[in-house]
């Protein structure tokens, strides 16, 4: 699934470099639609089969793991510079994205209906036109890979099926060792699906590409929060009964990030700052441990 992801990634930023997309837009847009489509995929079977806990789980576990452990862990190795724009703009419009989503699911008696997932979907495309018209710059001149347009419908063919197989075996696996699917959800599902994340960041950030770095992690956010929630709502009702505690950390975590790119070396995520976000993911992990296996 993540290798399927990856090369439908590569493929999809080659043919936006064609068109003369902007990087932070490929970050944005395209590499994080791509890195995001393992959750996708998950999320889509794991409500077709009415695993609405793996389901949830997923999609919150992925945006922590994304802000903690991808950013943590690419700062404590590369100290990175965040643009002005990304503090002024794209931070915040995640944090608004987090404030509609409160504001949506609480007025839904925190159950998403179709009509919060088209509520949800029209969102996050007012969010990112909003993000594309404060986000023009010149287009680079790195080297991508070889479009094949072949190659794009095969990647994604394969990533559809490899989704449905992964879900149906945590499950089995759920099962088999009688814990929580909410526990996999988060630590081995979102873990898993958000490898794409990791490795586009890394590279990213070793090329001393910094917007694409973090116009993939909150583009890739975005996508889940709104856009994966939403879909999935379409599909059948999702619950938030019980994931509270676990939408209100995610929230803090959001302006955490925000609050460490202004504070400290300003506009930058350095060591400091990664120790900062693994202390925080790795507090995370102790109180959802505790709470679902004692």
């Amino acid at each position: 699934m993540v290798k399927s992801a990856e090369i439908f990634v590569n493929q999809a930023s080659s043919l936006a470099k064609k068109l003369k997309v902007n990087d932070f837009i490929i970050g944005f847009t395209v590499v994080a639609f791509g890195t995001s489509l393992p959750e996708l995929t998950s999320s889509i079977f794991s409500s077709l089969s009415g695993h609405n806990k793996l389901l949830v789980s997923n999609i919150i576990g992925s945006n922590i793991t994304n802000l903690c452990l991808i950013l943590g862990v690419t700062a404590l190795f590369n100290n990175y510079r965040i643009r002005k724009r990304d503090v002024d703009v794209n931070i915040p419009i995640n944090l608004a994205a987090m404030m509609a989503f409160w504001t949506l699911s609480s007025y839904m008696g925190l159950t998403l209906n179709w009509a919060a997932g088209v509520s949800l979907i029209l969102i996050f495309l007012l969010l990112l036109i909003l993000s594309g018209e404060y986000n023009h710059f010149e287009v680079s001149n790195k080297e991508y890979v070889v479009f094949k347009p072949l190659l794009l419908v095969v990647s994604l063919a394969i990533l559809v099926v490899s989704g449905k197989v992964c879900i149906e075996q945590i499950i089995n696996l759920a099962n088999l060792l009688k814990i929580s699917e909410t526990i996999l959800g988060y630590f081995l599902l979102a873990i898993g699906t958000s490898l794409p994340e990791l490795a586009t960041t890394w590279m990213a950030v070793k090329r001393k590409d910094g917007e694409l770095a973090i116009g993939n992690i909150l583009g890739s956010n975005l996508f889940n929060l709104l856009f994966i929630f939403g879909i999935s709502a379409f599909i059948r009702p999702v619950s938030l009964d019980g994931f509270v505690f676990d939408l209100v950390f995610l929230t803090g975590i959001t302006l955490m990030v925000y609050v460490f790119a202004i504070v400290g070396k300003k506009y930058a995520l350095s060591r400091k700052e990664g120790v900062g976000l693994l202390l925080l993911y790795i507090l995370f992990v102790v109180f959802e441990v505790s709470k679902n296996l004692f």
